[in-house]
């Protein structure tokens, strides 16, 4: 089927200390792809097979390509290992099991690791721990799961020299554009209280031409090309919202019978605007020196706003299948 996923397996394919070739061959048969094809996830699961051709070339593609990659470490064989530090390198999502943690190094034992009996004994536990960290991968899946990940995090080196400029470049606009609205929120209250004032003294009012600017805003929200905080990703979202509410009042402003609810309107919204916008000034330009910096951890996973309990539960559902 087309949407399948495919989970790879390397672990030992012939005899080693613990196991013979046949002890392997059962314990992928009878224990690891009944795990993972029966997570009800839409998994298939394979592992390297003797085939003509170079075999580690179809491995290393293997491991490129496979959705999720499980890594038995019994008995530290080293092709095993060579693969895991070559997935690791490419990307996350792996899981290490072993028949013992003394297999593991300590480097990696913070990370997902499942132990497990070869024998059948605790096979239903087995299912059971694998299912669950297949569901969490796909809940949270780019979760740094190595010390290579963890990395390339922290340090943000997972982005090219371009792609990096090209960001810093839209934080720079985007700051520009907070800056700009500032001011018109100032313009726009100082024409208020002149129109108000002169309403008074000769009966006419005046506007402001000035209209919030969000197109650096609406970047953001449109293509997530920066992680943010879910907190402030929110309020992006509700500035975003009032500006164009606002400008909407703008446009009124002047006309017959709108002028005096326009400005009471505007006395009441544009200095919680203000607010917003001075907040994401300044925690946007401490963003935007710690990416310069390489020192700026973006958002594990992307942050998806939804309006309803009933669309995040639809988001977690259609994930899995």
């Amino acid at each position: 089927m087309g949407n399948k996923k495919k989970c790879f397996v390397i672990m030992p394919i012939s005899k080693s200390k613990s196991c013979t070739k046949q002890e392997w061959t059962h314990i992928f048969e009878q224990m690891i792809k009944p795990a993972v094809t029966g997570s009800r996830l839409g998994f298939t699961c394979e592992r390297a097979k003797p085939r003509t051709g170079s075999l580690i070339r179809d491995i290393l593609n293997e491991l490129n390509t496979a959705d999720v990659v499980i890594a038995d470490l019994t008995d530290m064989n080293p092709n095993v290992f060579y693969e895991l530090g070559v997935r690791h390198t490419l990307t996350n999502r792996t899981i290490l099991i072993a028949q013992d943690i003394k297999y593991v190094p300590s480097d990696l034992q913070s990370y997902w690791v499942i132990l497990y009996e070869k024998g059948l004994q605790g096979l239903e536990n087995f299912k059971r721990q694998i299912r669950e960290t297949l569901r969490e991968m796909y809940k949270n899946p780019d979760k740094p799961d190595s010390p290579v990940a963890d990395f390339l995090t922290e340090r943000n080196v997972l982005l090219l020299p371009q792609e990096k400029s090209a960001n810093l470049r839209k934080l720079t606009a985007l700051l520009s554009e907070l800056s700009y609205n500032l001011r018109t929120a100032d313009a726009v209250l100082k024409t208020v209280e002149d129109s108000q004032t002169l309403r008074e003294d000769e009966g006419r009012s005046i506007v402001c031409l000035l209209r919030f600017d969000n197109a650096c805003l609406s970047l953001l929200l449109s293509t997530a090309y920066l992680g943010i905080p879910d907190d402030m990703l929110r309020m992006v979202r509700n500035v975003n919202d009032m500006m164009l509410a606002t400008n909407a009042r703008l446009d009124l402003w002047g006309q017959s019978g709108f002028t005096v609810l326009v400005e009471e309107a505007l006395q009441r919204v544009v200095p919680e605007i203000r607010q917003y916008l001075h907040r994401l000034l300044e925690q946007l330009s401490k963003v935007r020196i710690d990416y310069m910096n390489d020192n700026y951890r973006e958002q594990p996973t992307p942050v998806v706003l939804v309006s309803s309990e009933e669309h995040r539960q639809l988001i977690e559902e259609t994930q899995y299948r």
